[in-house]
């Protein structure tokens, strides 16, 4: 599968910290295409989301290894959530970039 990402953002961060927050509208208030976190840094890291997230943390966090990318579909995504990151190990910093993607291929 091949995707197309628009993206929102990219976040270095070495703590637990908020990435960035959903638009409640819009263009992507209506979520016609998913959010994809890309794991653009070095080393592995853990990243949380939802409307009451408040932090990400090891035990409870989703990991994503360096280069990788996670997909969150449009049933997945509220409007509002936050994506949360900390890093892998207390002393690496780590980087994600977040955005819009869309399916451009699929074999």
């Amino acid at each position: 599968m091949a995707i197309s990402v628009a993206w929102q953002t990219v976040q270095t961060f070495t703590t637990s910290a908020a990435l960035y927050t959903v638009p409640s509208s819009g263009n992507f208030g209506t979520y016609a295409r998913d959010l994809a976190i890309c794991n653009s840094g070095t080393a592995s890291c853990y990243v949380s989301c939802g409307v009451p997230a408040t932090s990400a943390a090891t035990t409870s966090s989703f990991v994503i290894p360096a280069g990788g990318t996670v997909l969150l579909t449009q049933c997945q995504v509220p409007a509002g959530a936050i994506i949360y990151g900390a890093q892998y190990v207390a002393t690496t910093t780590s980087q994600v970039s977040i955005g819009f993607a869309t399916n451009v291929a699929f074999v």
